[in-house]
């Protein structure tokens, strides 16, 4: 249940968590703050991502399973809750008697006591529909966090509304999310949780290897400050070629998500000239520069003083 490193090129190597200062300068900059890279968890077997890293790149994510993969104790309780998975379901605009579903189960984690499971359904124009069940293990009601209908967003985006929020706050026991954000606790693997949980599929840059696009992408990053109790988590998520997403998560001191923000950004492209580009420009030849002859000086006239 742990979530796992990728790379298209060499093994990762486990390195100690490294501890930055930054002094800023300001009144309205924070004096002293920290910032801690997470240690790459060991590497999993799951099915690959949507979207391939680029090469030599490397991503944290959460394991995700499919139905053959997942545990059958856990297969029947999602037959037990699909009379519930529907009617919630439904009730957020989903019919999944209609068309032909698939689901998976995003391993996280943070959230010991539920199962994390995507469903979508593709069309045949290309359109997609997805949103994600959480399914209790032991009693309670199982939620949906509507994610996409026919490739269109919810009126407000599921990443950073306030349902989806009270939905993971709900759901994270309070001693897990107490823990994830301290400095040593698995900080990254909450925020992952989140991001799985209003999108599917999120996986945090740790290395961007040799590729130029993601020279100004910002790895995973928890920044505390001495000047007030809110953390933040930043990361960013490859969601696809040519572009990511800079993930921002805000938490108070219990752990719990007080705001969540993505920004899509484009690659980073390097203007690089090619040889052919690059032509002498000759230079003028050196000409003498005029000189002005100026006349002898004659010596000043005196003139006599009588005594």
């Amino acid at each position: 249940m742990q979530f796992r490193t990728r790379t298209s090129g060499a093994p990762a190597l486990t390195t100690a968590p490294a501890l930055v200062f930054f002094i800023c300068l300001g009144a309205a900059l924070v004096p002293s703050a920290y910032s801690l890279e997470p240690q790459p968890p060991p590497m999993q077997e799951s099915r690959p991502a949507d979207t391939p890293p680029p090469p030599n790149s490397e991503y944290i994510e959460l394991e995700h399973r499919t139905p053959a993969q997942i545990d059958p104790a856990d297969i029947s309780l999602i037959h037990a809750q699909q009379r519930a998975i529907t009617a919630e379901a439904a009730f957020f605009g989903y019919d999944l008697a209609s068309g032909s579903w698939n689901y998976d189960q995003a391993v996280c984690p943070a959230l010991p006591g539920q199962l994390m499971l995507h469903y979508r359904r593709q069309y045949r124009d290309g359109a997609e529909s997805l949103f994600t069940a959480l399914v209790p293990r032991d009693h309670g009601r199982v939620s949906v966090v509507p994610v996409l209908y026919r490739n269109a967003t919810p009126f407000r985006s599921a990443s950073g509304n306030e349902r989806s929020i009270a939905v993971f706050n709900r759901v994270v026991p309070a001693d897990v999310a107490q823990k994830a954000i301290q400095p040593e606790g698995k900080w990254l693997a909450l925020a992952l949780c989140y991001a799985d949980m209003v999108g599917a599929g999120a996986h945090a840059l740790k290395r961007a290897g040799d590729e130029v696009g993601l020279s100004r992408a910002p790895v995973a990053t928890l920044h505390l400050s001495e000047a007030s109790p809110v953390r933040e988590i930043v990361f960013t998520d490859r969601d696809a070629p040519g572009q990511y997403l800079v993930w921002n998560i805000t938490l108070n001191d219990k752990g719990r998500v007080a705001a969540a923000t993505q920004v899509k950004l484009s690659d980073y492209v390097a203007q690089v000239k090619s040889p052919k580009d690059l032509t002498e420009k000759p230079m003028p030849e050196g000409k003498e520069p005029p000189v002005k002859t100026l006349p002898p000086q004659q010596e000043p006239l005196t003139k006599p003083t009588p005594q």
